[in-house]
């Protein structure tokens, strides 16, 4: 789920304020028998202030209070980027390839297993070998598995 907030939200969220707004200084100027004017130029700020002040919490709440969901996706297509790149360098694949290893069901779980390994190291179920034996020798999958293994080795170095 995106949780990202845009301007089309914001100005929902300016809208409904409008609306509201509106709506209370109509009622208020039933109540009283009359609109006050100093309520009507309320209309012309207090949507602005109050949508803005939404944007200011939302983004301050976001800064102070990150989700772990989205630091774990940022370093997984961190990861998938540098991954990417290293077979991209090392191997001629063709478009098909890249293409086949992509919906590789097999190949896509081996990937979050080496990045697995990447955050909390090897397990008596999932290691570097395992990885290597998940696939025949000199198919596509295993020559990308190799860069991967190689890859996350550095990473694990470097980290």
């Amino acid at each position: 789920m995106n949780n990202k907030k845009g301007f089309k939200y914001y100005g929902i969220i300016f809208i409904v304020s409008v609306v509201a707004l509106a709506i209370y200084i109509v009622y208020l100027g039933y109540q009283a028998g009359g609109i006050d004017t100093t309520l009507l130029f309320s209309l012309l700020y207090v949507p602005f202030v109050f949508t803005m002040f939404l944007f200011v919490f939302d983004k301050l709440f976001e800064l102070i209070f990150p989700t772990k969901g989205k630091k774990k996706d940022d370093l997984f297509a961190k990861y998938l980027k540098v991954i990417s790149t290293a077979i991209q360098t090392k191997h001629s694949f063709s478009i098909e390839d890249y293409r086949r290893l992509r919906e590789n069901p097999k190949f896509q779980k081996a990937l979050e297993q080496a990045f697995r390994i990447l955050e909390s190291g090897e397990t008596e179920e999932i290691s570097f070998e395992f990885l290597q034996k998940k696939f025949k020798k000199e198919s596509n999958e295993f020559l990308a598995m190799i860069v991967v293994i190689e890859e996350v080795k550095k990473m694990m170095i470097n980290s």
